[in-house]
């Protein structure tokens, strides 16, 4: 058998390798001024407007409980300076409780506590984005549902994601009624779609790029301040399982990389593009604030980041409060894992 430092060898060797296919391309990439450009800087004025949303949950022997809180921040920016700051519905608001009586599975559970998560999170941004009108609004994360499948029809999972796709609707709906752009900050991709377009320019390279993330092989191909051309979110719209759902806005949701940070990996940002030049003023937007060169997040989601968080303390409270109430009935029982006496 190959002893441990023998075997950390020639895993070190096998990652070098791999990672030496990976700049080649990388690099390849690079030289195609089709596919990686400047991005434009420009004085940042206006409004940027960020959300994010905080989730614990817990589950006991007859309910869950979840604990939701969504923040809108707005940033007004005068000669690419902040000038003001503005929250909705608060700067610290109250989390949502949320008692979940289904009997999901510990899978359905998962999803449908990041669904109803989502949910709070994108009503929270058209209430906003009603509020503020401003001139771009970030979402920490896609503009579309993610971390989430189709559930069967049958279930009652399906009754919460058609919920969440009404309200990803209904946010798109107000968008296009306003001279907002929408974009999503994608803050550790695992993306390959970049991998997956730019294969049929380069079949010679199909085989790595088939086992290379996006962010990976493009900090190779950018500097900071470049980014790549926009692209489709999927390679097949109509046969999507989640773009689909969207109908005519489906062809409309793009992405593109940008790097903002030396010593940061390139960051995707998804959009959509109902807006002339949506991508060029979104790269300008965040080449103007976003300054830390370690993290390329903007400033005003770092600071929705910061006021959405939830505890595991808050949930407990909630959770004693309501126990208060009812009394030690069979529901409330914590789950035999949580009451080990080891």
């Amino acid at each position: 058998m190959e002893d441990l430092p023998d075997m950390i060898d020639n895993l070190a060797k096998v990652i070098v390798s791999v990672e030496k296919e990976r700049k080649e391309v990388g690099e390849k990439i690079k030289e195609k001024k089709s596919l990686v450009f400047q991005a434009e800087k420009k004085e940042l004025e206006g409004l940027v407007l960020g959300v994010d949303g905080g989730m614990v949950k817990k589950s006991f022997h007859g309910i869950d409980l979840i604990l939701l809180k969504a923040v809108a921040v707005a940033f007004y920016y005068k000669q690419s300076k902040l000038s003001f700051v503005d929250y909705y519905p608060a700067s610290i608001p109250t989390p949502e409780l949320k008692v979940v009586v289904d009997p999901f599975s510990d899978l359905e559970f998962e999803v449908n506590s990041n669904i109803e998560r989502q949910i709070k999170e994108v009503e929270t941004a058209r209430e906003a984005l009603e509020k503020f009108e401003p001139d771009i609004l970030f979402l920490h994360g896609s503009i579309i549902p993610h971390y989430t499948f189709v559930p069967d029809k049958s279930t009652l999972l399906y009754m919460s994601y058609k919920r969440m796709i009404e309200a990803y609707q209904k946010l798109f709906e107000s968008v296009k009624k306003t001279k907002t752009i929408l974009a999503g900050v994608i803050e550790d991709s695992r993306g390959a779609r970049f991998c997956e377009f730019v294969s049929q320019l380069l079949p010679e390279y199909k085989l790595i790029l088939s086992r290379s993330k996006d962010s990976n092989i493009l900090s190779y191909s950018l500097k900071v301040g470049e980014r790549t051309i926009s692209f489709p979110y999927s390679s097949d719209v109509k046969t999507h399982p989640i773009l689909r759902e969207f109908k005519d806005d489906a062809e409309k949701v793009k992405t593109f990389y940008i790097r903002l940070g030396e010593f940061d990996q390139p960051v995707r940002i998804d959009f959509l593009a109902d807006k002339e030049e949506a991508d060029d003023r979104i790269s300008s937007v965040l080449l103007a604030c976003v300054g830390n060169a370690n993290y390329s997040i903007p400033p005003v989601l770092i600071e929705a980041d910061q006021r959405a968080k939830v505890s595991e303390r808050d949930l407990e409270i909630f959770y004693h409060d309501i126990l208060a109430k009812t009394g030690s009935l069979p529901s409330m029982l914590e789950l035999r894992k949580e009451r080990r006496p080891f």
